[in-house]
């Protein structure tokens, strides 16, 4: 994003400020602009102790903390961005007009931020993806899924509610979407190596659809800027999608076939990827654009579903009707042709064949070929930029949610996104 897209704000900052803060907040546009947004903090802050109900200060505070949060120590600026767009919109006077231009810029501001964040965590977990191949290669390693593993554990302090310290408004989130009644979905899709990035990524839904539902009331120049923005927004959203996918399947890289493999591939169903490839899915409306998704989900919840001890309890009665077959098979070719060799020989024969034959047979058989299924399906899932349509996105988030009707409406009915986030809250 071009930071001299702040400068499209100047003269709205300049004339809305109280008489004490213009040439403050004059000030602030020129650091913004410049990309200096620590500066740019204590300058709306300087605006909001001249006048606490300023809501210039409070813009220049959303817009100057929405550049500055990662996922470390500055996390919490998310936060505070969001809750000063609120502030704004609580105590402006502006046009909604004026209004929707300056929460597009936060808006464009955030996500292009954000862009950069999952990029930067993506190349993380790409470069140990294929630090784990090369260990493996090397037969140090017994799978791809044992780095990835613990990589996750690493990444375990990444749970959203915690981190990026939400709180109830993980909640409120989680409880508005259309596919979810509370938040346990959310909390568990922000475990492991993406959680952040997912949490991030989920809290930005509703700006984006409303950018996008507004980009022709916007003026040229704040418009190209967010169509770029929302672009890369896309691709980088499908790069994560595809990469948790491939997540999923560097874990069934690390299991072969013997007995506890039903157990390893049930408890696969439990890690972190398969909840946050479910909620991506769900937040994005995927099912609307590839149709194959369906047949991934029931596949998922055919595995997560089967009933492991009573596949136990037909495998034993397998093995069972294998080994009586097997001596049934010796004694009749050994004493019927009076061949000992020929009985061994038939025995093994009979046992290969009939192993053959019952393990596709039953609930074993069932779930064996559901697992090939899901791991050929999966392999050739793809999502790309193209297939993620904005308007198929799943959040009921009001935090952002000006719509341009009357420009020159003034905004003084008080029922704005920072009431809005309470209520999330």
């Amino acid at each position: 994003m071009k930071t001299a897209l702040f400068q499209s704000l100047k003269d709205t900052f300049v004339n809305a400020a109280t008489q004490n803060n213009k040439t403050t907040a004059e000030l602030c546009i020129v650091e913004l602009s410049s990309g200096n947004f620590p500066k740019a903090v204590t300058l709306s802050e300087d605006i909001i102790k001249g006048d606490i109900n300023d809501s210039i200060g409070w813009a220049a505070k959303a817009l100057s903390q929405a550049h500055l949060f990662d996922y470390g120590s500055n996390l919490f600026f998310l936060k505070s961005s969001i809750t000063s767009l609120g502030e704004f919109k609580k105590k402006t006077n502006l046009s909604a007009k004026e209004i929707n231009t300056i929460e597009a810029v936060f808006v464009t501001t955030i996500l292009d931020r954000t862009v950069a964040l999952v990029t930067e965590r993506l190349n993380e977990v790409i470069a140990l993806r294929q630090q784990a191949i090369q260990e493996k290669q090397k037969a140090t390693a017994a799978a791809v899924g044992t780095l990835v593993s613990a990589y996750v554990g690493s990444q375990s302090n990444s749970n959203i509610g915690k981190v990026i310290g939400f709180g109830g408004a993980v909640a409120g989130v989680a409880a508005t979407a259309q596919f979810n009644t509370n938040a346990e979905e959310l909390n568990n899709a922000s475990k492991g190596v993406f959680g952040v990035a997912i949490g991030n990524i989920s809290l930005t839904i509703g700006g984006a659809m409303s950018l996008k539902r507004n980009l022709n009331t916007l003026d040229p120049y704040v418009r190209e800027e967010a169509i770029s923005t929302l672009n890369n927004w896309t691709t980088t959203l499908a790069f994560l999608y595809q990469q948790v996918g491939e997540n999923i399947l560097s874990y069934f890289e690390g299991y072969k076939k013997g007995a506890k493999y039903f157990d390893a591939v049930k408890n696969l169903m439990n890690v972190p990827e398969i909840t946050q490839f479910l909620y991506l899915s769900k937040m994005l409306g995927v099912e609307q654009s590839i149709p194959e998704f369906n047949k991934l989900e029931t596949q998922i919840i055919e595995i997560s579903n089967a009933d492991l001890s009573l596949i136990k309890r037909e495998q034993f009665k397998n093995a069972a009707i294998i080994f009586i077959s097997a001596v049934g098979i010796d004694l009749i070719i050994t004493f019927v042709f009076n061949s000992p060799m020929g009985g061994i020989l038939g025995m093994i024969g009979g046992v290969v064949l009939l192993s053959i034959i019952l393990s596709t047979k039953g609930k074993a058989g069932e779930l064996a070929r559901s697992i090939v299924s899901f791991i050929a399906a999966l392999k050739k899932f793809k999502l790309t930029s193209d297939k993620i349509i904005i308007e198929n996105m799943s959040s009921e988030d009001k935090t952002f949610n000006t719509e341009i009707s009357q420009p020159n409406q003034q905004n003084n009915s008080g029922n704005s996104a920072s009431t809005e986030w309470e209520e999330m809250r």
